[in-house]
């Protein structure tokens, strides 16, 4: 027999069906990390916007209902805040490509390991 829903649970997920759903974005935002890293690298030739945008709606879709408990709303949160640190690189990256300021690779000398050590 289906719970029936009362106005305190109507808005709350189940651990289930959220875990299920944050893998997923979870996977598919690395996946456009990588499709980001390389066109900012010259190997693609357009920014994956589309996938991007659509990450965006479903992660603008799930901060707004409640869970069951505290341990889903902490990993929630958590991919939340790291989908929105991913945006927020990305966009910087995109307005300095387009200005033509964006060098990739800046930062590293290559074949350099941390601290100036020479890699193996």
């Amino acid at each position: 027999m289906a719970e029936k829903k009362t106005a305190l649970t109507r808005g709350v997920k189940g651990s289930a069906e959220t875990n299920a759903k944050l893998a997923d974005l979870e996977r598919r935002m690395l996946a456009v990390k990588r499709a980001f890293e390389m066109y900012f690298n010259g190997l693609e030739k357009r920014p994956p916007l589309v996938e991007f945008q659509q990450l965006t709606r479903e992660f603008r879709g799930l901060s707004g209902s409640g869970y069951a408990t505290a341990t889903l709303r902490f990993k929630v949160q958590n991919t939340i805040s790291r989908f929105n640190q991913y945006k927020t690189l990305w966009e910087r990256q995109m307005r300095k490509f387009e200005e033509g300021s964006y060098k990739p690779g800046v930062g590293a000398a290559p074949g350099r390991g941390p601290r100036g050590k020479t890699r193996r």
